[in-house]
Order: structure tokens, then C-alpha cells, then sequence
């Protein structure tokens, strides 16, 4: 298969991915989820004329009597009561209902009271209809206050409480299953030989999960160079995930088994090139349960920046975010890429003083040089059809 431009690949993995089921959950359990379902208000809001300050309420009516004799006292969580004479009035608490018959109400440090009868300060003028939270002002019954694909922080928990959604439709949190795969790798804590290295792809690859825009269980695993262990393994891996990950082991070298095992195991292949740098050989496919499969090339640097190119908004979209779209950077610095290739091009971000995003060239030395990478803050997407990039062109941003 020929390779494909960053915006093919795109759309190929677009038009394959599934949404996640939806599930439903006890309202209280649902924080840092993705909303699945509309939430309507259920009643007006505020149900009913709500008191905004501790005082007396009146009817603005008799305002020039200047004193007004209480009727009693309407606290929250009562009915409303009702004022018998024109110059009466209710000592009233933040939040009660409005009394029947006032419409005014003056808050407790305009008035002074003596056995029983409120005087407005001198000089003091209210407003008619002042401090009353009207019944449907913010919102009434049958309105949308929550749409769909809303991550669910403590706002919104609040807001879904208070319209009696006991439950609520949620998207599941994603199971992503990060391999790594080849003979050359050993844990942090061993001493490497001098053919090998420690890993870290795996651990740069769950970072970047657990900092998605939704919450993710993460497995890892390892997978050496051996066809037959490749073969049983895979197997297992693709039976209890949504997403699986591979890093390496998926270029033309004679000990790359993963697309052919991939194959047998029932996994379409999508594409296994792209036209760019760092990361030409990333494969992607899907298996006959809809899992999605990426094997991303082996060096940091490449592995790292197709999942963040690609895998990122991939995984947010099967949680029903949708996707995540990259910001707009302007060049400070000159840059030339003469190959025919998209350019995924190391910067270090910053902020001009009217707040534009401004990106300095970062480039590094090959795909594994991971130490100058971890400098940058992000990189910006260089069109395959251009070779000189001057101070003040525009690409796409895509923050590690």
C-alpha cells in the first residue's frame, strides 16, 4: 500500500472509529466522565420568585410610608405567604420565596426596626422589584442546560443534581493497552548491556493517556522479538481493550512480525504509511470487534508525536468528546525541510503580548533524540509542498 498524507490518514481513522457504548451511572459517580445524553431543566429556574437578600419584603406600593409593620417571617423552604395590609411587611430570608402581595425587597442594612416595625433609612430610595431572582429567568422547563459530549466537572454534577437525574448517560472509560515490543529493551531499573536500552515509549505513551481530555484505564505490556509469542499474545491483547497500542516492531525489518501476526489474527490493516517525518511507518487497523489498533514506530520521538497527531483525538473521539483540534502558531524563527514530506517540527511556545501563540524551531538531531525533544513544548504540522518556512508562517500547534 502507498503512503497517504497526514489528512488521508485523517479521514481513514475518522470513518472507522465506533463511539463507545454509552452506560449509566449513578449521577454521583459520574464526575470526569463524558456526557452521553441531553440534560433539560425539569422545572423553571428559579422554580419560583426567589429571595436574593436577608431584610424585609414589601409592596412597592406604599415605598412612601417609609415604615412597615411585620407580618411575620418567611424563611426558605416554606410556602409563600400572603401580606394582609398595604404598609406591612415580611422579614424575609435569602432564598425563601417571594411573599404574595410584595414585589420590593430591601435588605436588612437600609432598615432599622423597633418592636416590630421596619423603618427605611434616611435618605434610602429602593427600586422597585430590587433583589428578586425571577421565577424562569434563568432557564425554564425543557431547556437545554447540558448537551452531549460535556465533561462532567463539579458545575455540571451540580446541574444534574438539581434537575433529578438520579442517573445519567455516560460514555465508559476507554481501556487502552500500551505494547512495546523488541529484545533491545529492559526495565528502568536493570543496567542495560551495551546493545541494549531502558524502556520508555510505553511510559511516555501512558502519560500522554492519563493527560487526555477523559478519564482512561491503562495496561501495559511487553512483547520480545519471537514470532510465536508475538502471535499467542496478540491474541489475548485484543480480547479486553478498546484501544491497543504498539510501539515498534512494525517497519520492513526481518524481525517486524507484528502486521503479519496482526493479519492472521483477523485485524484489517487501514494504512501502514504516512508522508511524513518523524513516524512514516505508523499502521493502523481495526478488528472484528471494532478495537482500534495503532503500531507506531519504535524511536521516541516518531512514537510520541503520531500519538499525539493521531491517537490522542482518536481515543477522545470513542469516548465521545470528539475531536481534538490543534491551535494556530506563528513562526518566529526561519525553518527549511526540503524532503516531500508533512513535517512535524519540535517548538518551544510562547505568547506575544496581544496573546498570539508564537513557536520557536526546536528541530532535533534524528527520531531518538528524546533529550532535546523533552526541551520543546509541542510541534507544529509543516505542509508536505513547501520547503521554506519564513518568520511569520502559520501551522498548526499540537502541545505534547
Amino acid at each position: 500500500m502507498d503512503a497517504i498524507s497526514p489528512q488521508n490518514a485523517d479521514k481513514i481513522i475518522e470513518s472507522k472509529l465506533r463511539p463507545l457504548s454509552a452506560e449509566r451511572v449513578p449521577f454521583n459517580e459520574a464526575y470526569g466522565r463524558i456526557l452521553r445524553e441531553p440534560v433539560l431543566a425539569d422545572r423553571d429556574f428559579p422554580p419560583f420568585d426567589r429571595i436574593m437578600m436577608d431584610g424585609i419584603a414589601i409592596d412597592y406600593a406604599s415605598v412612601q410610608a417609609r415604615k412597615f409593620q411585620s407580618e411575620g417571617v418567611q424563611r426558605a423552604g416554606i410556602l409563600a405567604m400572603a401580606l394582609d395590609q398595604a404598609a406591612g411587611c415580611f422579614e424575609v430570608m435569602t432564598g425563601a420565596v417571594l411573599p404574595q402581595g410584595c414585589d420590593t425587597v430591601i435588605p436588612v442594612e437600609e432598615i432599622t426596626e423597633s418592636e416590630g416595625v421596619f423603618a427605611l433609612n434616611d435618605g434610602y430610595q429602593p427600586d422597585q422589584g430590587q433583589f428578586i431572582h425571577r421565577q424562569g429567568s434563568d432557564n425554564v422547563e425543557g431547556d437545554l442546560l447540558l448537551p452531549p459530549g460535556q465533561l462532567l466537572s463539579g458545575k455540571e454534577i451540580a446541574v444534574i443534581a438539581t434537575c433529578g437525574y438520579s442517573e445519567v448517560e455516560v460514555s465508559p472509560i476507554p481501556k487502552i493497552t500500551i505494547v512495546s515490543t523488541g529484545d533491545e529493551l529492559v526495565e528502568v531499573n536493570e543496567t542495560p548491556s551495551p546493545f541494549q536500552i531502558r524502556k520508555s515509549n510505553v511510559y511516555a505513551l501512558e502519560a500522554a493517556c492519563l493527560d487526555l481530555p477523559t478519564p482512561v484505564e491503562v495496561e501495559l505490556d511487553h512483547l520480545p522479538d519471537d514470532r510465536e509469542v508475538i502471535a499467542e499474545r496478540v491474541q489475548q491483547l485484543l480480547q479486553d481493550t478498546d484501544v491497543l497500542l504498539f510501539s515498534g516492531g512494525i517497519s520492513k525489518g526481518k524481525y517486524d512480525f507484528l502486521q503479519d501476526v496482526l493479519a492472521e489474527t483477523g485485524v484489517e490493516k487501514h494504512f501502514q504509511w504516512v508522508k511524513q517525518r518523524p513516524g512514516k511507518p505508523l499502521w493502523f487497523g481495526t478488528s472484528i470487534d471494532d478495537v482500534s489498533v495503532f503500531a507506531l514506530p519504535g524511536n521516541p520521538n516518531s512514537t510520541l508525536t503520531c500519538f499525539v497527531r493521531y491517537v490522542a483525538s482518536s481515543i477522545s473521539q470513542l469516548a465521545g468528546i470528539g475531536k481534538i483540534l490543534p491551535d494556530t502558531a506563528t513562526l518566529t524563527g526561519s525553518h527549511t525541510f526540503p524532503p516531500p514530506l508533512a513535517h512535524f517540527l519540535p517548538v518551544m511556545a510562547t505568547h506575544s503580548e496581544s496573546g498570539a501563540l508564537e513557536v520557536e524551531p526546536l528541530p532535533t538531531q534524528n527520531s531518538g533524540d528524546l533529550s532535546r525533544l523533552a526541551l520543546s513544548s509541542g510541534f507544529i504540522e509543516l505542509p508536505a509542498d513547501q520547503k521554506e518556512f519564513p518568520v511569520g508562517f502559520t501551522a498548526p500547534f499540537y502541545p505534547w
